[in-house]
């Protein structure tokens, strides 16, 4: 017999599926203290530390506004050139952080890109001068798109979910047909900064520009650890024509 093929109405209901089974045998508990109900209770929210201000991804200096230091980065790095500020919320490093991205993603818990997205939002909020979050509607989102086969294996898209939670927040739309992933690539996890840039060279694509043409695009992801995804998508996008690219993300490693 041949393959079945599952088609995206098929997809969702299995995700669905598996999420019913999930809230059966597994309880919700809140990944930090424990609480049941939910996966992150509302105490255990506020106690995560975001970041005071945005700052410069290359060379860590404090900014005002969000945009990469004009000096920054070194010449040469056309894909680093290609972004033009930087959002996270909070730090990779923090332990409660760390658990929850980790379990949306690896655990398949999709419920958590509601707290996860409100960490940006609070960011956000405390930090007002950010060009997007004072004029939304120059922008729209476009999430970091995952390879079909990888988007089969996890049920969904990471930072689209996270953007479904976002786009009512910050009123800026997010477009899904955009970006896509030309070619399957390893998990940038398990690979080094030099791996990590060779891993997703020319991993990107980009159709239907008229969709965002005189736009502001916003990359979105969960996590940047090196920025080598973020700066490739960026790098396509400012080649198909796009005038300013900014990237955001949850946290920062």
């Amino acid at each position: 017999m041949g393959r079945t093929f599952l088609n995206n109405e098929g997809l969702r209901k299995l995700v669905r599926i598996r999420e019913k089974v999930l809230d059966f045998f597994y309880p919700k508990f809140c990944l930090v203290c424990d609480k049941e109900g939910v996966y992150l209770c509302p105490e255990c929210f506020s106690k995560i530390k975001t970041f005071p201000a945005p700052f410069c991804p290359y060379c860590q200096s404090r900014s005002f506004d969000g945009k990469v230091c004009k000096n920054c980065p070194p010449a040469g790095e056309a894909g680093r050139k290609s972004i033009y500020g930087f959002i996270t919320a909070t730090s990779y490093k923090e332990k409660d952080v760390r658990k929850l991205t980790d379990t949306f993603k690896y655990s398949f818990i999709k419920e958590l890109a509601n707290p996860l997205a409100f960490l940006i939002f609070k960011f956000l909020k405390e930090n007002p001068e950010i060009e997007f979050f004072k004029n939304p509607l120059d922008f729209v989102i476009l999430p970091i798109p995952l390879h079909s086969r990888r988007l089969r294996w996890r049920g969904f898209n990471q930072a689209e979910e996270i953007g479904k939670e976002l786009v009512p927040l910050l009123k800026i739309p997010m477009k899904t047909n955009i970006l896509f992933r030309r070619r399957y690539t390893e998990p940038q996890v398990e690979l080094g900064i030099k791996e990590r840039k060779e891993n997703v060279k020319e991993a990107f694509k980009v159709s239907s520009l008229e969709k965002i043409k005189n736009k502001k695009i916003i990359l979105l992801d969960d996590v940047a650890t090196t920025l080598s995804t973020l700066e490739e998508a960026a790098k396509v996008l400012k080649k198909s024509g796009v005038k300013r690219v900014w990237a955001l993300t949850v946290a920062k490693g």
